[in-house]
């Protein structure tokens, strides 16, 4: 029986939430929370296996309900908050701190709600995470390569993407002799906030990637939600809305991948980082056949180990890296 505490200080979405919820037999609300200071207390005292959690609230807000119980006893939270403006930012804040997903309230159904938490239950890296072993880096081949020659480093990630890239980022070096760009899972609203938060704390511009954007090196560049991104000529940003290709993401991992693999070849540094499902293996196929270099996050660090996964069960993968040595990976591979 998975057991799930529900915070919202409106008693109405605590009663649809709950409602939907207890469509599964194998779900049990234990308990609800008016505000984070009640959410705080009642995960010490009834052990939910899940917590959906509002953002704002009265007394204490869901941001730092998540930080206090992912510093005190930590818990897989998926946000569910009207995701209006003034709430992006927070949310991401909240992803930041362990959130583990987020769900619009207006697109709150039975198959969503139902379906992140099966997801975060299946995930749950906060036991994962104590079962980590040190330095888990390996090479599929012999030792780790120090130096590299590479032009340009995409990375591709989905669920569990803001912490990671709180912790990838800022850790780049401004000298790198490559951009790099990224097709992150998120929907428009999202993509902007996200790159201005990233640049706030980091060494490297972090932007929004544009139509025909000029790649620099030095440079982070995230792809609009909803867009897709494509490295179709060297040093040039493609950005094609999602209805002109039949991927189920967008950003597509898998376009991305596939298109920087074919410009640049084996000068291309491929990563794929946290996510569920299986999006970017397609691509990696066809850059792997192109000559690039392939990185896999290891699973005792990804916040779901899906898309990881999918490269390392067919063999796609030339490193499995830690999260804490993804940005040293890069700065070396793409030292001047």
């Amino acid at each position: 029986m998975i057991k799930v505490l529900i915070a919202d200080d409106s008693a109405f979405m605590r009663m649809q939430i709950r409602s939907l919820i207890e469509t599964d037999p194998n779900i049990k609300v234990v308990g609800v929370a008016r505000n984070g200071m009640e959410a705080v207390e009642k995960v010490h005292a009834l052990r939910p296996d899940i917590v959906t959690m509002d953002i704002i609230m009265p007394r204490m807000s869901g941001i730092e309900a998540v930080e206090r119980i992912m510093a005190t006893c930590p818990t897989p939270v998926i946000l569910i908050s009207s995701l209006a403006d003034n709430e992006v930012e927070l949310t991401l804040r909240a992803l930041e701190y362990g959130a583990i997903d987020y769900i619009s309230k207006d697109q709150l159904s039975k198959d969503i709600l139902l379906k992140k938490i099966y997801m975060a239950i299946e995930s749950n890296p906060y036991v994962i995470n104590q079962k980590k072993q040190p330095s888990e880096d390996k090479a599929v081949h012999g030792a780790l390569p120090s130096k590299g020659s590479y032009a340009i480093v995409c990375i591709g990630i989905s669920t569990g993407g803001p912490k990671a890239l709180a912790e990838v980022i800022p850790n780049i070096k401004p000298d790198i002799a490559a951009p790099i760009v990224i097709a992150q899972h998120m929907p428009p609203m999202f993509t902007k906030n996200l790159a201005q938060r990233l640049d706030s704390i980091s060494a490297v511009p972090v932007i929004e990637a544009q139509n025909n954007q000029v790649l620099q090196p030095g440079h982070v560049y995230i792809c609009p939600g909803a867009m897709n991104i494509a490295i179709e000529r060297r040093n040039i940003v493609s950005l094609y809305p999602k209805d002109m290709f039949d991927y189920i993401h967008a950003p597509s991992v898998d376009l991305l991948m596939e298109t920087a693999g074919n410009t640049y070849g084996p000068e291309t540094l491929c990563i794929i980082m946290t996510g569920m499902g299986s999006d970017g293996l397609a691509g990696i196929q066809k850059a792997k056949k192109a000559g690039s270099y392939i990185i896999a996050q290891s699973a005792s660090t990804c916040t779901v180990f899906g898309m990881p996964k999918a490269i390392i069960q067919h063999g796609l993968h030339d490193e499995i890296v830690d999260l804490d040595n993804i940005a040293s990976r890069i700065n070396a591979l793409c030292a001047r």
